[in-house]
């Protein structure tokens, strides 16, 4: 089958003038010397190839149909966290088990394609488990399937774990949107041991020079009844803190509170661990680490509103977890003070349509203190138009949109953890006003609203600087509603506490006027890269990354030397991992004859998550699979399995035909025809004497 670039009509077009053509040159002309066969022939070759050479400039196409088969996909995800390391079939599973799953995905990849995967700290190819990595993520493995595959011909996920998951969302929410069966197979033990271990820990990450703060420990025991144990906290390697423990019945819980000093600013490191118990199942799970940070001078907040709202409230409740900040809150006609006594404001919904606060916006503008705007339907958006805070809004009419969130990958004014990356996507949507959005040039977005499904480039949260003035602009209401919805599918306000706390930091950070800057954190979980990155100015506060840029960390033990890498302007180093312990960085550069240098510290932590529960949620896994009409076994029923996905009918090879068209202008055997019947002629006409 073959169609054409232009209207098929002009074949006929293309005959009738390749016949007029060859009848001009070989009837219309007198030529005696050419025997009626000869002008015959020639006159058909030189229609032919008129004819060709007109049709090609048709670009005709030749339509084929290209029928594929594609295998069905089945998807195993295996858990590789240490939790399986510390069950009592640990041996088993890192040998025969072992042995067994590869036997069974070889005789499975000759009917499906089989992708395998490595569920834990992150999501990685392959299949080989070592039971080493301290997380376990499982909707994040969901979420891989969701993104990778769509539009693929998945048969049915195999997911091989033991159900317990401590980190990221309860894989129930995210596996009920994946459209295929969900197999599982039950690894761990459900039975609970004699164990005695540090469940939780409860503290305040930041605290004020000379204030008291308290420490909560959750301590645990299983079947230890009438044992003794003691919980001691260190600093320093002095007892800070000592309690003894009567283990009262078979499945003991209590919460051990303890007060302490902040005397000295920096990082400060509390060991926490509770004494063995004999015959117990582990031991790893008996001590913890407590990073607290003790801070010279607490930012000073005020919180100033139109009118109560549940997203005040919910700011308030975020903000009380540091004691980093003093916040203070008010209604816009009860406040009276002078704006200079704070570090940083936040106006919800100011100014409002009802009361544009001139007095305060005045002072504002004078005064160029850090302001985060959270804008709502009282927002006054004319006079926040004039007030250059990084955004304008075009609106014609008062409407308003339900926005989702849409991070924006770009963002680089701060860092933004991945589990808050994931989260936004899934936040419920925030009421926008309806109109045109102009964020100014300086203005860093970190949201986009996504209306419906489609993402726009009007912003949602954007952050912007002028000359002194930070300024952050959050658009629209609902902001509580976030905060619900993490504590609903993660248990916590982290993700919600880290987008406030980071907005405050950015807003409360004064302008750093040095030629040599270094950015990192200074806690970092044993499972984390180290990550610092590096700016130089010149002396024309240029920046610049023509010097190499050194560092070196060191411990009480060793010393690792590193060079920055160069980036666009700047600098950006990956250490990698390191071991747990505290450690002292230096970097240095030259630069003109002249040496630059910064230093400072980190901890690194350990991650004992994986050893407070060892019990496997093989219900957790039963759901899974009755939830997607699947099925859950045992590490003894590989077969069952295998014959189980066989005998499903809906896993099954699915045919594509796929067209594809081709241009005769890249055939070259019709090249080859025009030049023959060229040549043809040529011959006839040499042979008879006209050439």
């Amino acid at each position: 089958m073959f169609t054409t670039e232009y209207s098929i009509w002009f074949l006929p077009l293309c005959l009738v003038i390749a016949l007029l053509y060859a009848a001009v040159l070989y009837y219309k002309a007198d030529k005696p010397e050419l025997s009626l066969w000869i002008k015959r022939i020639a006159f058909l070759a030189r229609t032919l190839t008129i004819f060709i050479l007109l049709f090609l400039l048709l670009n005709p196409l030749i339509k084929t149909i290209r029928k594929e088969k594609e295998k069905p996909i089945l998807v195993l995800g295996i858990d590789n966290s240490e939790s399986l390391r510390l069950c009592k079939d640990s041996a088993f599973y890192a040998t025969e088990f072992q042995e067994q799953m590869n036997e069974s995905v070889k005789r499975l990849k000759k009917d499906y394609r089989v992708d395998t995967y490595i569920i834990g700290d992150s999501i990685k190819t392959g299949m080989e488990m070592d039971f080493k990595d301290k997380e376990t993520n499982l909707s994040a493995f969901f979420e891989f399937i969701k993104a990778k595959y769509i539009n693929r011909n998945v048969g049915a996920v195999i997911l091989i774990s033991d159900g317990i998951f401590n980190a990221g969302q309860n894989p129930l929410y995210v596996a009920g949107e994946l459209k295929y069966p969900i197999y599982t197979l039950a690894l761990g033990d459900t039975n609970k041991r004699k164990d005695v271990f540090i469940a939780k820990i409860n503290h305040n990450k930041t605290v004020y020079k000379n204030n008291f703060f308290p420490i909560e420990v959750l301590v645990k025991a299983n079947k230890l009844l009438n044992q003794k144990a003691v919980l001691q906290v260190k600093k320093d390697d002095n007892v800070v803190f000592e309690k003894q423990i009567s283990i009262t019945n078979n499945e003991y819980s209590e919460w051990i509170r303890m007060s302490f000093q902040a005397k000295e600013s920096g990082l400060h490191r509390y060991h926490v661990l509770i004494s063995p118990v004999e015959d117990e199942l582990t031991t790893m799970n008996n001590t913890s680490d407590v990073f607290v940070e003790v801070i010279d001078k607490r930012e000073k907040i005020a919180i100033i509103y139109h009118a109560p709202h549940p997203d005040v409230s919910a700011i308030i409740q975020s903000l009380k977890i540091s004691d980093m900040y003093e916040i203070e809150s008010f209604p816009v006609d009860k406040f009276n003070k002078p704006v200079n006594e704070y570090d940083i404001l936040i106006l919800h919904q100011l100014p409002s349509k009802s009361n544009p606060a001139k007095t305060l916006t005045d002072d504002i503008r004078k005064i160029g203190i850090p302001v985060l705007y959270i804008l709502g339907k009282q927002s006054h958006l004319a006079l926040l138009n004039s007030m250059n805070i990084g955004l304008q809004i075009s609106i014609t009419r008062e409407m308003y949109n339900d926005a989702y969130a849409l991070y924006n990958s770009n963002f680089s004014i701060f860092s933004v953890s991945a589990t808050l990356q994931q989260i936004l996507g899934d936040l419920p949507p925030i009421q926008v006003p309806f109109g045109a959005y102009y964020p100014a040039n300086s203005s860093h977005i970190l949201m986009y609203q996504k209306i419906g499904n489609v993402a726009t480039t009007y912003p949602l949260m954007l952050f912007n600087q002028q000359l002194d003035h930070k300024t952050a602009v959050f658009i629209g209401e609902g902001l509580w509603r976030w905060r619900n919805y993490n504590y609903l599918y993660a248990g916590n306000h982290e993700s919600f506490d880290e987008m406030v706390s980071k907005t405050m930091q950015y807003l409360s950070v004064k302008e750093d006027k040095s030629f040599f800057r270094i950015g990192s954190k200074n806690v970092f979980n044993e499972n984390d890269n180290i990550l610092f990155d590096a700016e130089f100015y010149n002396r024309n506060y240029e920046l610049i990354n023509d010097p190499e840029v050194n560092l070196v960390i060191s411990d009480k033990k060793k010393q690792y030397t590193y060079v920055f890498s160069r980036m666009v302007k700047s600098y950006h180093l990956d250490a990698g991992r390191l071991p747990v312990g505290d450690y002292h960085w230096k970097a240095t550069l030259t630069h003109g004859g002249e040496k630059y240098q910064k230093t400072g510290y980190f901890s690194v932590k350990e991650i004992q998550i994986e050893t407070i529960n060892l019990v496997a949620d093989h219900q957790l896994l039963s759901n899974l699979s009755s939830n997607s009409q699947a099925e859950m076994f045992y590490p003894t029923q590989w077969n069952e399995l295998e014959k189980t996905i066989k005998n499903n009918d809906e896993i099954k090879t699915i045919v594509h035909y796929n067209p594809k068209h081709t241009s005769l202008l890249n055939i070259f055997i019709l090249s080859l025809g025009i030049f023959f019947l060229l040549g043809t002629e040529w011959i006839l006409r040499k042979w008879s004497g006209t050439y």
